[in-house]
């Protein structure tokens, strides 16, 4: 799923803006915007022009990244708890009939 979004282009001339211009314009664009998620752009491109590209996290991509990283989790968790659960019946099915514990302490009766 390789989703673009949504995205806002503005376009600043190099030689009526300055950099401090372009960076409270970046901040009154993400002011309209409040609710969204907001990745910002800010480059000059070659005929001298400031591009300011405003991209929105798009909510379902968001989404199903935290859905999967759960999922992935929760995968890890169960393949721990499945390989202790086998060694543990690996061990048992290794001992033989009638075969104590060896503590390898020698006790006279």
């Amino acid at each position: 799923m390789n989703h673009e979004g949504k995205c806002i282009e503005y376009y600043f001339d190099s030689k009526t803006f300055t950099k401090d211009q372009l960076i409270k314009s970046i901040e009154e664009a993400k002011l309209e915007f409040p609710n969204k998620k907001v990745e910002t752009d800010l480059f000059l491109n070659q005929w001298g022009v400031y591009i300011l590209k405003i991209n929105f996290k798009d909510k379902i991509e968001y989404i199903s990244n935290l859905k999967e990283k759960r999922k992935n989790r929760k995968v890890l968790l169960l393949t721990e708890k499945n390989r202790k659960v086998s060694e543990k019946r690996t061990s048992i099915f290794n001992r033989k009939y009638g075969q104590y514990k060896k503590t390898g302490e020698y006790r006279p009766i």
